[in-house]
């Protein structure tokens, strides 16, 4: 949009008006006359677009096809012609015919005039084609119509006056700044100004007189004689003082519109030489629309005031269409595009914790979790993602199927580097404390010294069980179906269900495999597991790997299917899941053509159909996951049917969002600061609500009070659990709902109980 506001003397504004209508209209009957132009070069074309003469269509039109269609081509192009030197004399002839053009007593139009016309003459279905093809050629030239807009202030003669382009058509840009230098001619004729509300910028240097220059070059020459601020702008040699010349001489430092460049995005797919068009494309056509309105900054978890509030989506999507607008300039004048707007584009999407919670607000659609997956996805087909060693461990893991290597890799991370990690916070606790009491801002990646020190400020969970859920019952085998089921209280036609424990339920933290599994066992139920260990692909997707994440998902379904034929006799309807971004992932599976009829449930809600609930409710905080697993209902509904009503919601993102905590620990740092703020209000509100419900809160044993927070996602788990000591009084301990009912239904002693009844012939291996 070409802005440009002039200030008109209200007595002469219907002449502004006039005029502005005028150059309308001009504009319009240039518009319409290359339409014209165009559609007769189109009738030379030596083959048009037409369908098959039918037997029905040779039995109307007798003749020869090729003659009838020369003979109406004939008469198309003379009806073309006609109107064309109409729509031409009426432009030659404006001082003449501009009343009635502007009155509608003359009217250009391409509906009444050709269109119809046209339509009359090539009747049928054997030149549907060739209709289409002239429609496709008015909306192509109607894109590129110039027209001028007027508003806002008119009633003190401010008026602005806009004119859309497209950046992609030169044609139309020229006619745009064209259409501008009448403008101000015409407001100049009145008696106005060319200066209005905004000012002077570099746009309309060309306008100034040099008497109009030279009492702000006689400023700039005295106050800046050498140049130093705003190095040339608003400043013609004519009107610069000697020492002025002397200092521009040889540069090409004046600041007009001379070597101004808009991007155009209509030549991507012809120079663009390394970025691939579809990919850019597609991010830059999915910001497009955002209006800058802001609603999405209350809910953004990167958007922390009092840390960092500069990577909100709406500030992302301004440097994301700044930055594709760069690559498009670097590319198009072939010079490569540089390193340092690569890691601005990274830095863009890493801060996101893909909660996809700014889609709600955004009165235009976007869902910049999505953006920011492309982003990644873009980067990593370029090359230029930077080596995160966190995340890069975390996603070998991810990715591993063979047990060895899972194990392997477990035992580095949890039994070496999670104890590690968690001596390193009391080593540090100093440097620690003071980032997260108040977080320093940022632009970029921290530096690797202060990265550390991000890591290390608050500690990762501790008293893991040892080994995964899968080797705890020896159920690892890729070759087998495992199902699991109580030998004494179910039977082969008990309901059955398919339970995806996803890989945080399973390898990081088999715990809460476990508990699900010893919940459905305790439910009754028959639990049929995928053979082997599988990943939903959902962790893959969010970090921009699409390739391996949809070979996964592929290779998952197959699977399945195979799962689903074995065990055909079990009648499977219930797939449970422990995870929210499992929940989100396989709802693309299309699990109702696997398991027919069946549906996806979470094994909280799943608990809650059969009727099982804590018997002794000690109230506590609920942290619900921005993957909400919970979908049948309210979330805090359902949370609440489980534990009691002496539940709390605590609100904002735990900072773990899946890799973020371990590859961005900066962005983590901040994401944190506003949950912590939130924790230390829910818990004063919990004590109140435990008081009133007359619940015993649990204590330490120094007397202290122990807050419980539980959640329903492995991710946040780990990241609840980094706030134990961040309470004034009192320690904070993070668990999962299902973990909870498990000790308190089944025992403290629950996870050998049930890992020694399932392993004394509560499992059948069934071959796939």
């Amino acid at each position: 949009k070409i802005n440009e506001d002039v200030v008109i003397p209200l007595p002469r504004m219907a002449e502004y008006t006039d005029g502005i209508e005028r150059i309308n209209i001009e504009l319009s009957l240039r518009n319409k006359i290359r339409l014209a132009d165009e559609l007769l070069e189109f009738f030379e074309q030596p083959h048009l677009p037409l369908g098959k003469f039918d037997a029905e269509t040779a039995a109307m039109e007798p003749g020869d096809p090729a003659d009838l269609l020369a003979t109406r081509v004939r008469e198309a192009r003379a009806l073309i012609i006609g109107v064309r030197a109409l729509w031409q004399g009426w432009l030659d002839n404006i001082d003449q015919h501009f009343e009635a053009l502007q009155d509608h007593s003359l009217r250009a139009s391409w509906k009444l005039q050709i269109r119809n016309p046209l339509h009359t003459l090539f009747s049928g279905e054997v030149f549907k084609p060739l209709l289409e093809a002239l429609d496709a050629v008015h909306q192509r030239v109607l894109k590129g119509r110039v027209w001028v807009a007027l508003h806002m202030h008119a009633g003190d003669g401010n008026v602005h006056t806009n004119i859309p382009v497209n950046s992609d058509d030169y044609d139309m840009l020229q006619l745009a700044h064209e259409a501008v230098k009448r403008i101000m001619a015409l407001a100049r004729s009145l008696d106005g100004v060319i200066s209005g509300e905004h000012g002077i910028g570099i746009t309309k240097l060309e306008f100034l007189t040099d008497e109009e220059l030279a009492p702000f070059a006689d400023y700039k020459a005295r106050i800046d004689p050498e140049g130093r601020f705003n190095k040339g702008k608003l400043l013609r040699p004519v009107v610069m003082s000697e020492t002025q010349r002397a200092v521009y001489a040889g540069t090409t430092a004046l600041a007009d519109l001379t070597n101004a460049y808009t991007p155009s995005f209509g030549l991507m797919g012809h120079e663009s030489i390394i970025m691939q068009q579809s990919d850019i494309g597609s991010i830059a056509d999915s910001v497009k629309d955002c209006l800058r309105c802001g609603k999405c900054k209350p809910v953004c978890a990167t958007h922390v005031p009092r840390a960092n509030l500069l990577y909100s989506p709406r500030n992302k999507i301004l440097s994301t269409s700044l930055l594709v607008e760069a690559f498009l300039y670097e590319e198009q004048t072939r010079r490569g595009i540089s390193v340092k707007h690569w890691s601005e584009f990274e830095d863009v999407a890493e801060h996101c914790t893909v909660c996809h919670k700014c889609f709600a607000p955004c009165p235009v659609d976007i869902d910049f979790g999505d953006v920011s997956m492309n982003m990644r996805n873009l980067l990593r087909k370029m090359g230029q993602q930077s080596t995160r060693p966190g995340k890069s461990a975390a996603m070998l893991m991810l990715n591993a199927t063979e047990p060895s290597t899972i194990n392997l890799l477990r035992a580095g991370m949890v039994n070496v580097g999670f104890k590690a990690q968690r001596a390193a916070v009391d080593f540090f606790k100093v440097a620690g404390r003071h980032q997260t009491a108040r977080p320093p801002a940022t632009v970029g990646t921290a530096p690797v010294k202060e990265q550390v020190i991000h890591f290390v400020n608050k500690k990762l969970p501790g008293g893991l069980p040892t080994r995964t859920a899968r080797a705890l019952l020896d159920i690892q085998d890729r070759q087998y179906v495992p199902v699991i089921r109580d030998p004494q209280n179910t039977s082969v036609d008990s309901e059955a269900v398919f339970y995806f424990p996803g890989c945080g339920s399973e390898r990081l933290f088999s715990q809460v495999g476990l508990a699900t599994q010893a919940m459905l066992w305790h439910a009754g139920v028959q639990t049929v597991l995928p053979p082997g260990y599988v990943c939903c692909g959902y962790p893959q997707r969010g970090a921009g790997q699409y390739d391996v994440a949809e070979k996964m998902i592929t290779d998952n379904r197959v699977l399945f299917h195979r799962v689903a034929t074995t065990l055909n006799y079990l009648d499977i309807k219930t797939v449970v899941v422990s995870c929210g971004t499992c929940y989100d992932q396989l709802q693309d599976y299309q699990f109702e053509k696997i398991f027919p009829g069946c549906r996806i449930i979470d094994i909280h809600e799943f608990l809650l159909e059969k009727g099982i609930t804590l018997p002794k409710p000690e109230g506590y905080l609920y942290h619900d996951p921005c993957h909400t697993p919970l979908k049948l209902q309210d979330p805090m509904k359902t949370v609440k049917g489980l534990l009691g009503d002496a539940v709390v919601k605590s609100d904002r993102c735990c900072g773990e969002s899946g890799t973020l905590g371990v590859s961005r620990p900066d962005i983590s740092t901040q994401v944190r600061f506003r949950k912590t703020e939130e924790i230390r209000k829910n818990a004063v509100e919990l004590a109140r609500l435990q008081e009133e419900h007359g619940l015993k809160a649990p204590t330490l044993r120094n007397g202290d009070p122990k807050v419980k927070m539980l959640t329903s996602c492995p991710s946040c788990f780990q990241g609840l659990s980094r706030y134990g000591e961040d309470l004034p009084n009192g320690l904070m301990e993070a668990d999962y709902i299902v973990v909870e009912m498990a000790r308190q239904i089944l025992g403290e002693d629950w996870m050998k109980g049930y890992v020694d009844a399932a392993n004394a012939g509560g499992i059948e291996r069934v071959l796939v």
